[in-house]
């Protein structure tokens, strides 16, 4: 599968090496795609990934994976041909977050994964990967076990899409929170984690659902 990742910072590039280890071809992109700072990761990937514009990766691509700072998302994705995006499933791992004094959310009333939503009126956006450090997006072990992961979307075959390269990436406890609204509760996750890594000086950590 052609996987377009939007973005080549720490996420972009985490998330295409274990997509390429997996068996998929990946196309990160960049403002700036001729930049020698990604020769290394192409070397390491080969054929299997290569680095372009937001406009390419986004048309080549079957699936897209918004790997952006949320203050340039919306800026990039109005840059795209609507017709790149359009009946694609889209995967949003961003967060909406303010750090001054203490970190807390941007929005009370929405979140990043509906307003992703809203302003791609015409793809399927998926939210998921957004609890999670980029050093532990890929094969998430930990010594007291596995994370769980969650999704949420408006669709159900994307849904299930997503569900399938979680897996490729190692994930294997995955619970559906419904649609797109319910990344309110990822993002509300997320910084639950924030702050708990904080206050235990625990960095890269996750949360996992004890089942009886």
């Amino acid at each position: 599968m052609n996987i377009g990742i939007l973005g080549a910072g720490n996420v972009g590039l985490a998330l295409s090496k274990g997509l390429v280890h997996a068996g998929h071809h990946v196309l990160i992109s960049s403002r700036d795609p001729k930049n020698s700072k990604y020769y290394a990761w192409k070397h390491e990937v080969g054929n299997n990934g290569d680095i372009t514009t937001f406009n390419i990766a986004a048309k080549l691509a079957d699936i897209i994976i918004v790997a952006l700072p949320w203050s340039c998302l919306r800026e990039v994705l109005e840059k795209i041909d609507p017709a790149h995006l359009k009946n694609k499933t889209i995967i949003d791992v961003s967060n909406a977050v303010q750090f001054d004094n203490a970190p807390r959310l941007l929005f009370d009333s929405t979140s990043a994964g509906e307003l992703v939503q809203e302003w791609l009126p015409n793809s399927y956006v998926v939210k998921t990967l957004n609890t999670i450090s980029d050093k532990k997006m890929v094969h998430p072990n930990f010594i007291e076990g596995m994370p769980t992961m969650f999704i949420s979307g408006n669709e159900i075959h994307s849904k299930n899409q997503v569900k399938s390269l979680l897996n490729d990436l190692g994930w294997i406890d995955i619970v559906d929170l419904g649609d797109i609204r319910q990344s309110r509760l990822q993002e509300s996750i997320m910084l639950v984690c924030v702050i708990s890594e904080i206050q235990l000086q625990a960095p890269d950590s996750a949360f996992a659902l004890l089942k009886h």
